[in-house]
């Protein structure tokens, strides 16, 4: 089923504020493209997230501040950290981070947005995430309440050496770190820095171990989990409607709506902007939240195309009271009520 013959009935979404989390820029983006997108699917306020480039160096810092500037008051915009003297032979002192997060804050920007753990970035860092090298910046961080989205592994299928060729990644053997090392080293910084505030985004990927995911959110009272998809973790949740429906309930305090909107063209600077399509993966997470549909899984939403035949999405309507919590409320207790003046 393609999702764009359900794109027209956002207005039987639940109507209440709602801010969308996670969403990118790209070189060469307009405003007005995702302003666009937003307008459709009922969203009034965005965070949109700058990104570095671990092939070239360099960041999106300047395009999310453009956005932000453009929006009068109605975005956040989280930086993201240069590496780009290490990635070209280099020496980065442990201050260097810590000198360029009182930058970015100064700048403007509501908070900074690491795709580190990514396993691609990962393995061209300067050292561990929770080596000697971070640790100055994420004293600093937690220090001064300044909050962090993070990316963190990723689905488990790229560790499985069978699905070599199949998937955009695969983590499968070396020089990547396995999932678990990942896991691991998460959770050394949050020991560490207990107050420190992150949003994991993508659910930090385990939509299908929910009692790990309980478990971590139990552990870390600092941290909460985006729903920006991994489109896969909305064919895990479907799978166990009731489960994941008492999860969103039991954790609702800790969960924050995110998209993905600009993804592709972000990924691929060959793709046009496309409203409908990124319009869907809005459409599922609301889907999967505010209904009791129960419907094939659509063939394409966001990046992923005919992947999940076969599946199904099923809603696990949530009450109005827990929406609230999740499309808004948690967001601007992590990050703030109002973005930072530019």
């Amino acid at each position: 089923m393609p999702v764009e013959t359900l794109l027209d009935h956002f207005e039987t979404f639940a109507q209440m504020p709602i801010i969308d989390g996670h969403l990118h820029v790209w070189k060469g983006f307009q405003p007005r493209q995702i302003w666009d997108t937003l307008n459709k699917v009922g969203v009034q306020r965005c965070n949109v997230l700058s990104l570095n480039n671990f092939e070239k160096g360099g960041t999106l810092n300047e395009e999310a501040l453009y956005f932000k500037r453009e929006s009068q008051g109605l975005a956040y915009a989280f930086g993201s950290l240069d590496y780009t003297r290490h990635l070209q032979g280099g020496k980065m002192k442990p201050d260097d981070l810590v000198d360029q997060a009182q930058n970015l804050k100064a700048m403007g920007f509501d908070g900074i947005k690491m795709w580190e753990g990514k396993p691609l970035a990962y393995i061209v860092l300067p050292d561990r995430l929770d080596g000697v090298f971070f640790e100055p910046y994420f004293a600093w961080m937690e220090a001064n309440g300044f909050p962090i989205i993070l990316h963190l592994a990723d689905a488990p299928r790229f560790w499985d050496p069978a699905r070599r060729g199949l998937d955009l990644w695969s983590f499968a053997g070396e020089p990547y770190p396995s999932r678990q090392a990942m896991y691991t080293e998460l959770e050394a910084i949050l020991s560490r820095h207990p107050r420190l505030k992150i949003i994991l985004a993508h659910f930090l990927f385990l939509w299908d171990e929910l009692s790990e995911a309980r478990r971590i959110l139990d552990a870390h009272p600092s941290i909460a989990f985006d729903l920006t998809p991994g489109v896969q973790g909305y064919v895990q949740m479907s799978r166990d409607v009731a489960a994941s429906r008492q999860f969103f309930l039991d954790y609702k305090d800790r969960l924050i709506y995110g998209t993905d909107i600009g993804a592709l063209p972000l990924l691929d600077s060959n793709v046009e902007y496309e409203v409908d399509r990124e319009a869907g993966q809005p459409w599922l997470v609301r889907s999967f939240l505010e209904t009791t549909l129960d419907i094939p899984f659509p063939d394409r939403i966001g990046i992923t195309t005919n992947a999940f035949a076969g599946e199904r999405l099923r809603g696990i309507a949530l009450p109005s009271s827990a929406l609230e919590i999740i499309y808004r409320q948690n967001f601007e207790q992590m990050v703030g009520v109002t973005p930072v003046s530019l």
